[in-house]
């Protein structure tokens, strides 16, 4: 390790660690603000924007363990509960405000296909981090609006996987066969995600170990991140997006593991803890400002946020359909406009593609950090409000239970007068009589 290597990975595990104390005094959250972090260490930084090979491996595991926990954060529980009509719901809203999204770019914008997808992208990372930080992941918003972002990422990828396929191979044969093993990956998640579960349901006590708070050989942890990283292994043998395998290995994990949240913590501690971090400050080295200033970048800055924000209010009766209430649409609809992950990824596609130039590309990212910003907050005081519960007041009592089974139980009312009398107890019984 050289001493420039040394000075970023100082400055990344210092930011790291500073970031997430700054956001909460001002009322940010702090995947955005690691965003900015990053790119004011890009551009105030001499070489920062070029990172190392150490930096870049952290944050490639950062992004693929955060889809891992988007997918490991699924509730099959709670989606067996709401059953399959609620499923279908969420897939007709995915497809419905994709197809929005295409149309607003193509016909009103005029933009290429790849520029559309932007507008129509889902992202589970911030929206996951959102619901966690306001305790939120697991309430019933919270669990239909990561079915929404899930089932938009995924699609999404699958698009943004066959654009890359088609663009690069044609409708040849290659992309027959590039097909046929990204379809390979898929049925081996299904039937690990079968296995899995029918294995811990029927030998639940083989397992117990992986849930055992302390560990010293931490078996679960070390068994998870196997599992991520063998279909992670598996997608790049199979020349297969890795966020589609990382996400698989999450939901099999889930399913697997139901109701083990002690497993979800703790992976949970290792990503948002350090690995998180890294890959959103990396995110932002990638951000140029002086290209950002560029008047037909910040003019596409604007034009993406507003476009993105305006397909999801054109789409709210298709997310009313899925549960959501009117007042929590609203909410939902800000927090799904950010989905700053996928919008990266899409930006990577176009420039290895040689779609997108470094002007086209600071538009892109500073959009997508922007969103990542604004969004989440408009939302945050909006799901707090919705949720908050109703107070009603009523004179209701309660009762004093008093081990002592010879003291009578007081009935006090609540908001009213306590009466003044003292009680009355009954004598002890004898030694001899309690015997």
């Amino acid at each position: 390790m050289n001493s420039h290597q040394a000075l970023m990975l100082l400055l990344l595990t210092g930011g790291a660690f500073i970031v997430p104390l700054l956001s909460e005094r001002i009322g940010w959250f702090s995947a955005p603000c690691e965003v900015l972090y990053g790119a004011v260490i890009a551009n105030f930084v001499p070489g920062a924007n070029q990172p190392s090979i150490f930096v870049t491996s952290l944050a490639n595991f950062g992004f693929l363990l955060l889809l891992f926990l988007a997918g490991l954060e699924i509730d099959f529980t709670l989606l067996k509960q709401r059953g399959t009509k609620a499923v279908l719901w969420a897939l007709l809203a995915v497809f419905a405000l994709q197809g929005i999204s295409l149309g607003i770019g193509s016909i009103i914008l005029h933009w290429s296909f790849l520029f559309s997808l932007l507008l129509g992208a889902m992202s589970v990372s911030i929206i996951l981090t959102v619901l966690k930080q306001d305790n939120l992941a697991q309430s019933t918003f919270g669990q239909a609006v990561l079915l929404i972002s899930v089932i938009g990422e995924f699609l999404t990828i699958l698009i943004m996987t066959g654009y890359d396929l088609i663009y690069r191979y044609g409708f040849d044969w290659p992309l027959a066969w590039a097909a046929l093993k990204l379809s390979g990956l898929l049925v081996l998640g299904y039937i690990a995600m079968r296995s899995m579960g029918a294995l811990v349901d029927r030998n639940p006590h083989r397992f117990a170990r992986f849930f055992i708070v302390n560990d010293p050989s931490e078996v679960g942890v070390r068994a998870s991140l196997a599992l991520l990283l063998s279909f992670a292994a598996f997608a790049v043998l199979l020349d297969v997006d890795q966020i589609l395998a990382a996400f698989i290995a999450g939901a099999i994990c889930s399913f697997a593991f139901r109701r083990q949240q002690v497993l979800t913590e703790k992976l949970s501690t290792i990503g948002q803890g350090f690995f998180l971090p890294i890959f959103f400050i990396s995110v932002g080295l990638q951000l140029d400002l002086g290209a950002l200033l560029h008047g037909s970048a910040l003019l596409l800055l604007i034009q993406i946020v507003v476009a993105v924000l305006a397909v999801r209010l054109l789409a709210l009766p298709f997310l009313r359909l899925t549960g959501i209430s009117w007042q929590m649409a609203i909410p939902a609809a800000f927090l799904l406009s950010a989905p700053l992950t996928l919008q990266v990824a899409i930006v990577q596609v176009g420039i290895d593609l040689g779609q997108l130039d470094t002007r086209l590309q600071g538009g892109v990212l500073g959009a997508a950090i922007a969103g990542a910003i604004i969004f989440p907050l408009l939302a945050r005081p909006l799901v707090k409000q919705a949720a908050k519960p109703i107070k009603v007041r009523r004179k209701s009592t309660f009762v004093v239970a008093v081990p002592n089974a010879t003291m009578p139980r007081i009935r006090m009312p609540i908001g009213g007068q306590v009466s003044k009398r003292k009680p009355t107890f009954a004598q002890p019984l004898p030694v001899s009589a309690q015997e």
